[in-house]
């Protein structure tokens, strides 16, 4: 059984970007990937009040100055990691709204389970949906639910969408390279 994890309610397992200010700065990129993993999903808005959709806007709107202190021309920016809460997973890491899984995201077009991201043996990732009620895309394209084809392999700067929620995939260079230039 996983150990019991503290989420923040209005983002889910996510962490504002901020939290990674310290590592990146004390840290070289292999050291950056062993603490935080390869693989993240990145929500931003350059507003909460301009977010591109109402869904990616409720997952920023809450978080409070403290939380979001570090924000660039009032960019608001949260960070999924992308890791297995358990060593039996591996290489899955499962994606949905109930508390239970990897990635929480609390938003309702998200269902309870929604798709699960796979790290592939050459350090790539891919996404499988897993027949959610609204869907999971890559740039558009609907990735194929289980057992209706292969998982969409994503590469950094793809964009996902989990439901009506938006994230940009990317590695740890370039979140540890954006880290550090919003970090100045």
């Amino acid at each position: 059984m996983s150990p019991q994890r503290t989420l923040n309610p209005k983002v889910g397992s996510a962490q504002p970007l901020e939290a990674f200010f310290e590592s990146a700065q004390c840290s070289d990129l292999a050291a950056f990937e062993a603490e935080h993993g390869s693989g993240f999903l990145i929500v931003t808005a350059a507003s909460v009040d301009n977010a591109k959709s109402d869904n990616t806007q409720l997952l920023l709107a809450d978080l409070d100055e403290q939380e979001v202190g570090g924000r660039t021309a009032d960019l608001s920016v949260v960070v999924y990691a992308l890791s297995a809460s358990t060593a039996q997973a591996g290489h899955l890491v499962t994606v949905g709204r109930d508390p239970k899984h990897d990635l929480v995201i609390p938003d309702a077009s998200v269902s309870r389970f929604h798709a699960y991201m796979k790290r592939v043996e050459d350090g790539t990732y891919a996404v499988q949906d897993m027949a959610s009620t609204n869907g999971t895309t890559v740039n558009g394209v609907n990735a194929p639910a289980r057992g209706a084809g292969p998982p969409s392999p994503v590469k950094p700067g793809d964009t996902i969408r989990f439901g009506q929620v938006q994230l940009t995939f990317t590695d740890a260079r370039a979140l540890r390279e954006f880290v550090l230039q919003a970090a100045g």
